[in-house]
């Protein structure tokens, strides 16, 4: 594994890297994170994998995360913002490329895509869908108004400053032991305070389903942030069927089954041309 550092109007942008043994012709991957967390939230599991797999896999810390600059300004960045960080990112890295998106990550791939980045493909996991957040935060609001505080506080203060056990409860299933929880957390720091108001949906950040490329999507049953009925939904405008994994909450990555979520990526990416 080798860790580099790109330049963004003269600031350092953080991009983990692991690359193959040998080179297979396989498209790049560039994974794009959620919330309050960075590009080292791939690393322990899913970047290793692929490159075991044939693929460079790539990960971008977004400004104010992980280590990336722009900590000292992260109330304030938008999602134009994120969405500058990641042109850089592909631009440096190069094509042919995939992205991959989680949670916020797919919300920055999809205007990315909207603004007028090509890549190969795109995958969405456990993704904020076209149209935003509204109806999962009602909905979260109205059924677990518990969780919905503690996202909020751990959004604004870091995941510490938030309710563990509500906290674990709604980002991961009952499964994933203290060890990786406490991993988690520790490492957890604080978002944008206007990035919430963006993902609700309006403005459109989404590009229309025929500007889109090859389209991935997935998500999990036990997902208390993306339900499953969005995960289909958006399946449903990008024209591809979505693959719901069962048992697997939101931070999919570090679940126990976290190789259910990247086995039918993995999968998926075969099919694509090769480089």
């Amino acid at each position: 594994m080798s860790a580099a550092r790109v330049k963004a109007s003269g600031r350092s942008l953080e991009i983990i890297r692991r690359k193959p043994a040998r080179d297979r012709g396989r498209p790049r991957l560039l994974f794009v994170h959620g919330i309050s967390v960075g590009a080292w939230i791939w690393d322990e599991h899913v970047l290793p994998w692929f490159a075991e797999a044939g693929f460079e896999a790539c990960a971008l810390s977004l400004r104010g995360h992980g280590g990336s600059w722009g900590h000292d300004r992260i109330a304030t960045w938008r999602l134009a913002d994120y969405t500058v960080d990641l042109d850089q990112a592909a631009r440096r890295l190069g094509g042919p490329l995939v992205v991959v998106g989680h949670s916020l990550g797919g919300a920055v791939i999809q205007n990315w895509i909207r603004c007028g980045g090509r890549p190969l493909g795109m995958a969405l996991l456990a993704s904020v869908p076209p149209w935003g957040l509204a109806l999962s935060a009602l909905r979260m609001s109205l059924l677990t108004p518990a969780l919905f505080r503690e996202v909020l506080m751990m959004s604004l203060h870091g995941a510490r400053a938030a309710d563990a056990a509500i906290l674990r409860a709604g980002l991961f299933s009952d499964d994933v032991d203290a060890a990786s929880f406490g991993r988690f957390v520790a490492r957890v720091g604080e978002e944008s305070r206007l990035i919430g108001p963006e993902l609700q949906g309006w403005p459109p950040f989404a590009p229309l389903p025929w500007e889109a490329p090859r389209t991935f999507v997935l998500g999990g049953t036990d997902d208390r942030f993306i339900p499953a009925d969005e995960v289909w939904r958006t399946g449903a405008y990008y024209g591809c069927r979505p693959h719901i994994v069962p048992r697997l909450a939101h931070a999919l990555m570090l679940e126990p089954r976290w190789q259910a979520a990247v086995t039918p990526l993995r999968d998926w990416l075969l099919t694509l041309p090769r480089a």
